[in-house]
């Protein structure tokens, strides 16, 4: 029985609404923690008064041991990376040893650029530091895409010592602003607050934009980079910003109470879970994020809270417009609304006032991402975090072993600072830019992207051996890429009633959502595709209706058309293992319909021509044993069933997000294991690490599952192409078991000799 007096009362709830359906709360955890290791007082470090009176006021009268070592790295001007749990003041950690030296020492502003990866966060935070008042009226300023252009002037004339500004704003400024170039070219120090965010494809790009950085500069300035909850703090800053750092750790754990519950779906859907949930928080007045992964359950969620709870609940994801989703936060904090469904854009410190609880829809894509969503509730009394764990391979490890999703390390984050796309999108920026650059002063990623801007017709080389922009081609192609958070092309939706546009999807993801026939949510309201059109990057949606009876899934295959080995090792488990540069070609043929609440299918539909898209990536290559006593349709289940089941285990191995890794087998043994991402993210080249971990937890779940063959808490995917056919559980785990247990050498590289179709 849970100790916790509310988590008991929601228990005994679900035991007599959905108790024959086994659902429960599996395991409870109370974490209760005082305050980090004290330091000196803050009367002792020769701050201004000002700032002095101000943290007494309030109530700060000794630094914790951590921000006074962070405090003294940066003034001595080293790099610093700080890691400490949430609430525990990293903010000051940085932002007083910069205040001192600003306070003591004259210059030119801004002296330091304090970058967040929103814009939203960036004015969050803006009243916070200009509490301080140390230099007269105002000593901060935010200068980016929402600083009204009759304010940017006079911000640039008269810049305050310290800007606060996003990445994309300098990826952008430093091509077409000459203010932003100024403001690069003056700071000494770069502050990269929420450091864990700038992992995959943003920290590819946020990689490449550095490099401009030191190019306008001509030289690095100082990088001062925090975060609450990063596994490798200073190997990833250091990868991030090719610098080395001194690293600073605080308690990795954040003040105050607060109780974490797992409860089980049982047999129902995690959908009426989830709903139950927000319902039976709402009804006892507390207010709750319920957080999910993807943009499309955080619409049909939204829906069902409304029409069949009748709570106030709104929706925030990215791809809504800002004065949208600026709203859902002031009615939250307010009290305005009882409730918010969102995907990871409420996972940052954005004040969103005192919130009660926070529910989980599913365990996060990795334990980083939990640890910042759990820190959302509780920072001013006793908090709430409930994990609905439903029947999907993941869910059903921890419900077996619930101890383990709280024992759990925080992986480490990585990018792919070669990939090429994000690469050809910062050599165009850096080119328009300068003008114009000796090849053999680019760096080699920049030269290796050069050839295929030479191809496209961006760039040319001069008579003098210079490459140069060809301005208008080089703009219009920069143009469509001047958000940093994806490598490739984006799609437009548009509502064919209006012609309005009402979104937008980067590829490939927006192939796997918006085909014909498809539909899509886009603020609680049903849409179906009328087309997609790939050569001119628009969508058009029709409505369809007021309520969700419906969804669609798409049938497609992945198959690599072109592959290139980057790096290779032999396994402790006998199979060789690839990491490659491949090009993926992905075939949508059509799509299933299935009924919105009960799952069941309630049609098929195949297109008399397939919508065909090729993209470059990185990817794992496997090459397994071949079984011959499986026979060739034996084989097609096991590997296909070995595929899913790895890729559900990265999420535990790597911190994967269910769309963040695809991949494809093939009859041979060959299977491959993607990035999602364009370029690729870094998250292949960590399961090529760790791969043995994830076979680990593969045989785990297949080993542990009671169905017969196959069935969602083993081997079933949503995101499966072939809509969950040609999958063997039994046979799937006599191939780990084998490898296992036998250790064979399998003496083929992989894809060396596949044969057969390719299955996803």
């Amino acid at each position: 029985m849970p100790k916790d007096r509310l988590v008991g009362e929601l228990d005994e709830a679900l035991w007599a609404n959905y108790g024959d359906a086994g659902a429960g709360v599996v395991y409870e955890r109370v974490e209760e923690y005082g305050e980090p290791e004290p330091g000196p007082d803050v009367r002792d470090l020769g701050l201004p008064d000002v700032v002095e009176k101000v943290l007494l006021k309030r109530g700060i009268e000794r630094l914790y041991r951590f921000q006074y070592e962070a405090y003294k790295h940066v003034l001595d001007g080293r790099n610093v990376v700080i890691s400490a749990g949430t609430g525990t003041g990293k903010t000051e950690a940085f932002f007083l040893p910069l205040v001192k030296r600003v306070a003591e020492e004259r210059g030119r502003n801004p002296r330091a650029l304090i970058l967040y990866p929103t814009k939203a966060l960036a004015r969050d935070q803006l009243a916070r530091f200009s509490e301080y008042e140390v230099f007269g009226s105002v000593g901060v300023s935010v200068y980016d895409g929402d600083t009204p252009r009759s304010l940017r002037p006079r911000i640039a004339s008269n810049p305050t010592p310290f800007i606060i500004t996003n990445p994309d704003m300098v990826h952008v400024g430093l091509v077409y602003s000459r203010h932003i170039r100024r403001f690069v070219s003056t700071a000494e120090t770069a502050v990269f607050d929420e450091l864990h965010v700038y992992e995959g494809v943003l920290g590819s790009h946020v990689h490449h934009l550095f490099r401009r950085v030191k190019a306008t500069r001509g030289g690095p300035p100082q990088v001062v980079a925090s975060s609450a909850t990063i596994g490798n703090p200073r190997e990833f800053a250091e990868s991030l910003f090719d610098e080395e750092f001194v690293e600073v750790r605080g308690t990795a754990m954040r003040r105050g109470t607060v109780v974490h519950a797992l409860v089980s779906a049982g047999a129902m859907s995690r959908l009426t879970i989830v709903s139950f949930l927000a319902s039976f928080l709402a009804g006892r007045g507390l207010r709750f994020i319920a957080f999910v992964d993807s943009q499309q359950l955080a619409e049909l969620l939204t829906n069902v809270l409304r029409s069949r709870h009748g709570l106030e609940v709104m929706v925030h994801r990215a791809g809504i417009p800002a004065e949208v989703r600026r709203r859902v936060e002031s009615d939250l904090r307010d009290g305005r609304i009882q409730g918010v469904v969102s995907t990871p854009t409420l996972e940052l410190g954005i004040d969103i006032g005192s919130l009660d609880s926070v529910i989980l829809a599913a365990p996060p894509p990795s334990y980083t991402k939990y640890l910042q969503r759990a820190g959302r509730a509780g920072r001013r009394r006793r908090g709430y975090v409930f994990t609905v764990l439903g029947d999907d391979p993941v869910d059903s490890y921890y419900t077996g072993h619930p101890e383990r999703f709280f024992e759990q390390e925080v992986p480490p984050s990585v990018i792919e600072p070669e990939n090429e796309e994000v690469a050809k999108t910062h050599l165009v920026a850096f080119l328009l830019q300068r003008g114009r650059a000796a090849e053999g002063d680019l760096p080699k990623v920049w030269r290796s992207a050069l050839r295929d801007l030479l191809s496209e017709g961006l760039v040319r080389i001069d008579r003098r051996g210079f490459v140069v922009p060809l301005f208008a081609e080089a703009r219009s192609y920069l143009s469509a890429r001047e958000g940093i958070r994806s490598p490739g092309p984006v799609v437009k939706l548009v509502d064919s009633g209006t012609g309005e546009v009402i979104g937008e999807r980067e590829m490939p993801v927006a192939l796997l959502e918006l085909y014909p026939g498809s539909v899509y949510l886009y603020l609680g309201r049903p849409y179906r595709t009328v087309e997609l059109d790939l050569s001119n990057l628009r969508a058009r949606l029709e409505r369809a209706g007021d309520v969700l009876e419906y969804y669609t899934r798409p049938l497609y295959t992945v198959d690599v058309a072109d592959y290139e080995p980057l790096e290779e090792r032999g396994s402790e488990l006998g199979v060789p293992l690839v990491y490659a540069h491949v090009k993926l070609e992905v075939r949508v043929e059509g799509y299933v319909v299935r009924d919105a609440y009960s799952g069941a299918l309630v049609e098929s539909a195949h297109y008399a021509e397939p919508l065909v898209y090729r993209y470059p990536t990185r990817a794992l290559a496997v090459k397994f044993e071949e079984f011959d006593e499986l026979g060739f349709e034996g084989m097609i289940e096991a590997y296909h069933a070995v595929e899913h089941a790895i890729i559900s285990a990265a999420r535990v191995a790597c911190g994967a997000g269910l769309g963040d890794m695809g991949g494809v087998s093939y009859p041979s043994g060959d299977v491959v294991f993607y990035d999602g991402s364009i370029g690729g993210s870094g998250l292949a080249k960590l399961l090529y690490s760790r791969f043995e971990r994830a076979v680990d937890v593969a045989h785990s779940i297949l080993s542990r599952c009671d169905c017969y063959d196959g069935c969602p808490r083993c081997v079933y995917s949503p995101y499966c192409g072939n809509n969950n056919r040609f999958l063997s559980r039994r046979k799937a785990l006599y191939v780990l078991e084998k490898m296992v247990s036998e250790r064979p050498a399998v003496r083929r590289e992989p894809l060396e000799e596949r044969y057969g179709e390719p299955y996803v």
